[in-house]
């Protein structure tokens, strides 16, 4: 399985702001440029993550985005939610196969299985755990402008 592009790109932007816990707004054009993607890309997935409740968009001329919740309580799963969507990743066709296992097919409760091992792994991860990681374990996260050693304002 493979998420998509979009969902990439929200979680890129989302631990971007995170990792930049002592400013209030972004604009898009400035994640856009650091992610090297287009704005009006971004653009429609901050509409989307917004509409989830996950940035709040601010109006005029200091306006932008910023987090609709503290980096702590938002989820890789939160995440992927908006973008991929809720359905099971093994949808089986049994009907059309007249196949009556139901609930005893090894195929589908071993997919049932993986997606619940996945989705807690996911719930599990926050954008806060993110960046307390990258700053620890990985040194400089160049692109944006986080360096090994330094910790989030009031930390």
């Amino acid at each position: 399985m493979r998420y998509t592009q979009t969902t990439e790109t929200a979680l890129d932007s989302l631990f971007f702001m995170a990792a930049h816990a002592d400013r209030q707004d972004f604009s898009v054009e400035e994640i856009a440029t650091a992610q090297r993607v287009s704005v009006s890309y971004l653009a429609k997935i901050f509409q989307q993550l917004a509409k989830a409740g996950l940035l709040r968009s601010h109006r005029g001329a200091k306006g932008g985005y910023s987090l609709g919740r503290p980096p702590a309580e938002i989820t890789l799963l939160d995440v992927t939610a908006v973008c991929e969507g809720t359905s099971p990743m093994y949808d089986c066709n049994a009907e059309s196969k007249s196949c009556s296992l139901g609930p005893k097919c090894l195929i589908v409760s071993t997919f049932r299985e993986a997606e619940r091992q996945m989705q807690g792994v996911l719930q599990n991860v926050s954008l806060q755990d993110l960046v307390n990681r990258t700053r620890v374990n990985m040194g400089a996260a160049e692109w944006i402008g986080v360096e090994a050693g330094q910790t989030a304002p009031g930390k």
